[in-house]
């Protein structure tokens, strides 16, 4: 509950500051002319072609099980309001390595200048490497399935906002999560980031940087 309180009060906070917009500053005239304002360096539209390489922090609720690892996600926009998107994930746990992998398409429709809702979704891959007491890899599990991630992404000034749910569906796994994350630009081209996905059994936490070409 606490971590859904907060994941949502921080959606809240990037909604309304969102809703505001940004407005750049007037004119000034100096006697001679009008000289135009300096140019926002953190303005330009909410990003579809970005690349996010994260350090991942899973902790697996209910036990004492932890796990460390890594993820990359990309995304690529051909045309407007369409986008497609691939990513990894890996995680070490004491058991072994998981290794999942996702590709989809998606779609946005700009609700303001500011806020866009987005859906994306499509195929799931997902293998556990189990480690036995001899360091050998054992009883493997290698699934298909399926994903569907409906959210919110808000930008005002530097900062970006994305959050919404995840479902996945991967052979007995089944499970609706929240998630979140927040972007602050900068330079022209690079964000950092931080987020979290929660869900009844597990949550994982990210931290990285996100750069839009």
């Amino acid at each position: 509950m606490k971590k859904t309180t907060t994941i949502l009060a921080a959606l809240t906070m990037g909604a309304v500051t969102a809703l505001a917009g940004t407005e750049p500053p007037p004119p000034v005239s100096t006697g001679k002319g009008t000289v135009p304002p300096p140019m926002d360096p953190c303005a330009g539209p909410i990003s579809y072609n970005n690349i996010e390489i994260l350090y991942a922090y899973t902790d697996f609720d209910g036990n004492s099980d932890e796990g460390h690892g890594a993820q990359i996600n990309i995304e690529y926009s051909p045309t407007s309001n369409f986008y497609l998107t691939l990513g990894g994930e890996w995680t070490n746990v004491d058991e072994g390595d998981l290794w999942t992998v996702h590709g989809g398409i998606g779609g946005y429709v700009p609700l303001t200048p500011n806020i866009h809702l987005a859906a994306d979704g499509g195929a799931l891959w997902s293998k556990f490497d189990f480690d036995d007491d001899f360091g050998l890899s054992d009883d493997d599990e290698d699934e298909w399935g399926w994903y569907v991630r409906p959210h919110l992404r808000a930008k005002w000034g530097c900062l970006t906002i994305h959050a919404g749910a995840e479902y996945r569906d991967v052979e007995d796994f089944e499970e609706w999560s929240g998630f979140a994350a927040l972007y602050y630009q900068i330079n022209p081209a690079w964000d950092l980031t931080a987020g979290v996905r929660f869900g009844e059994d597990v949550t994982t936490v990210t931290a990285g940087v996100r750069w839009r070409y």
